[in-house]
């Protein structure tokens, strides 16, 4: 790798020895006659076995020149006639999208020998607890520590080191890459789940715990209690929750950071992040987990880590605290929706408020709920502040991935009569590249989520709802259909359910709710019949607690195409929004499955590609409800 930054700048001052992927030459640093300085072109760093020189390109120019990091990136610059962009863009490979490569193993073994896990009982941590967790210590001549070096993983593979300079100096001397947002710093040695989990603020309290909760046990031999801690300080909510389902497979999530006004903030921080039923919050005696240990206080530690406190949120605000919120509110940005539902907007006043809401799409079966879903779910991938998921309960994942990438190509998967033929278009180079616009964004990562949940557990789905907010912050929900899922469950369970939504409402999840009705549309008599919203199949909570409904209806028997393939929209609720009949209604050509506001389809000439004829038959008798079946006051009253 003779093209990597790192290795054009030290062959520019020494003479590099090919050495499998590396390269070694004679330190610049210190006298010697054997090579002892290692180049890891892969990882960007360099390394001295002998007087443990390390860093980047950078670091090396100004030990070399004896220079600030200004001067050094002029040199480099002269060095390698790259511009200042390119030197300060330069990264190490990296064999998957986003994932830094593993440090080699040859260099991994030579500096664990070079350095090794002996400390002299530094900081109170036995030596087989250090190599435990694979913490390194260097020593100065006198036999004194004078770095500890941390191991950091990514997908269970050693990625670097981080440094850290007797006695709290974290600015240099890193190895390979580290503070990359991968694995909590010890993760890699818990690999199943259990009873206990307990999160410290730093490497040094993790292994101080480990090692009390260790010898507190009367079995020695026993793996002792799981402990991590960040690998970037104590604002570590990020990395808590990419790590969610790791933390999931526990009981109990024990947070334990430093007891000090940051590491109460930070605790708080990160008990957001997770399954808050799981969550204690520990109150230490002392300072740290290591404090601790260094002040004799075993006992009093192991008591503090079973003493944990449940995390609860109070609740309760001062009218001074919530005034200072009405502003965010306010100004909080709206969740647009598609341009043919520009008359359903107007209605929600801009769309969708994104900082929290319950959304009801209501009708009868095969009325056009799950196109109008993905209708939205389609233009909100593109579109919305917030990455959307949907919850597929009914369709495999497959299936209505199809039909989201249907709307993107404006070509019908499923019509294909020849399944080949289908997959042969997909295929196609101009289509390759148009739906990989749609599954990827530019920098690789997923535009959406699809939750196919299949255990017909309500515990199950709504883990997995959490885990796609808290992983991938995901909380613009779709569930399609709601009521197949709970249909079998009972009132008090569809309750509890919705009082869950509420909730989550609350933390800004926005949830987009398709519910059946449980009348048939048509009457005794065969005639089409219009459903309203106190016509859903099951609890009558889902109708009264939310922010909007939005009743669906569609005469399907109607002659008249045009009529045939309309949703007629009402909506009889919508909270800070107005209510009543969308003017026109959806209409909906199945051969491209696209979706139009019809006055506007009408207007452009959309009517021409039908037979005249056809449009002139008499449409089928159909009955509007009275204004009797709606609660008048909610129904017709703007705004709501």
């Amino acid at each position: 790798m003779s093209d990597s930054l790192i290795y054009k700048v030290v062959s520019h001052y020494c003479e590099l020895i090919e050495s499998g992927d590396e390269y070694k030459c004679i330190c610049p640093f210190h006298s010697e006659k054997t090579p002892s300085m290692c180049i890891v072109p892969s990882k960007g760093f360099f390394y001295c076995f002998g007087c443990g020189a390390s860093g980047d390109a950078i670091e090396f120019i100004k030990k070399k020149e004896g220079v600030d990091f200004k001067e050094a990136l002029k040199i480099i610059q002269k060095i390698t006639s790259l511009t200042e962009e390119e030197v300060l863009s330069s990264k190490p490979s990296k064999t998957e999208k986003g994932k830094p490569d593993p440090l080699p193993m040859d260099f991994v073994k030579e500096f664990i020998k070079t350095v090794g896990y002996v400390s002299h009982n530094y900081r109170g941590i036995r030596d087989e607890i250090n190599k435990f967790f694979g913490h390194l210590t260097k020593l100065d001549d006198k036999g004194r520590v004078a770095s500890r070096y941390y191991p950091e993983t990514t997908d269970d593979k050693l990625v670097g080191y981080t440094c850290r300079n007797h006695p709290k100096d974290f600015s240099y001397g890193h190895i390979g890459t580290v503070g990359s947002s991968g694995q909590m710093s010890g993760q890699i040695k818990f690999k199943n789940g259990g009873k206990y989990v307990l999160i410290v603020g730093g490497q040094e309290d993790k292994a101080a715990a480990y090692q009390m909760l260790l010898d507190s046990m009367k079995d020695k031999d026993y793996n002792g209690i799981p402990v991590v801690s960040p690998n970037k300080g104590e604002n570590c909510s990020k990395q808590v929750a990419e790590n969610y389902d790791w933390f999931d497979q526990f009981d109990n999530i024990l947070i334990g950071l430093d007891n000090d006004k940051a590491g109460h903030k930070a605790a708080l921080q990160v008990a957001e992040v997770l399954p808050k039923h799981k969550v204690k919050i520990v109150s230490w005696s002392g300072k740290d987990p290591n404090q601790m240990l260094e002040d004799g206080k075993q006992k009093q530690f192991v008591r503090d880590f079973y003493n944990a406190k449940d995390y609860v949120n109070s609740g309760i605000f001062s009218s001074v605290e919530a005034e200072k919120d009405i502003d965010d509110f306010l100004m909080a940005p709206k969740i647009t929706l598609p341009p043919q539902m520009h008359r359903i907007q107007k209605a929600g006043k801009g769309g969708i408020r994104s900082t929290g809401a319950i959304i009801n799409i209501i009708g009868d079966t095969s009325i056009g709920k799950s196109f109008l879903s993905d209708t939205l779910f389609y233009y909100w991938i593109f579109n919305s502040p917030i990455i959307p998921t949907i919850v597929s309960l009914e369709r495999t994942k497959g299936e209505l991935a199809a039909d989201v990438e249907s709307l993107h190509l404006k070509k019908n998967l499923t019509w294909f009569e020849d399944g080949m033929d289908a997959v042969d278009y997909r295929h196609r180079p101009d289509v390759m590249e148009a739906k990989k616009f749609l599954h990827e964004d530019e920098y690789g990562r997923p535009r959406y989520y699809i939750i196919d949940e299949r255990d017909g557990k309500l515990e199950t789905l709504q883990n997995q709802i959490m885990r796609a907010s808290v992983k991938y912050g995901s909380k613009l929900v779709i569930l399609d259909p709601l009521t197949d899922f709970l249909r079998s469950l009972g009132t008090e369970v569809q309750e509890d359910f919705m009082m869950w939504q509420k909730q989550r409402k609350k933390d800004g999840f926005i949830f987009i709710n398709i519910l059946h009705t449980r009348k048939p549309p048509t009457d005794k008599d065969g005639k089409v019949r219009f459903v309203t919203e106190y016509e859903v199949l099951g609890s009558g909570t889902f109708v009264q607690s939310s922010d909007a409904n939005i009743v669906l209806n569609q005469n399907k028997m109607a002659s008249c195409p045009i009529e045939r393939n309309t949703t007629i929209i009402d909506i009889p609720k919508w909270r800070g929004g107005t209510t009543g009949r969308i003017e026109g209604g959806l209409y909906y050509d199945s051969e491209t499955r696209q979706q139009y506001d019809k006055l506007d389809w009408l207007e452009s000439g959309g009517a021409n590609t039908i037979p005249k004829h056809i449009l002139e038959e008499p449409p089928e008798e159909h009955i509007v409800p009275p204004l009797s079946d709606y609660d008048e006051e909610v129904y017709f009253n703007s705004p709501d």
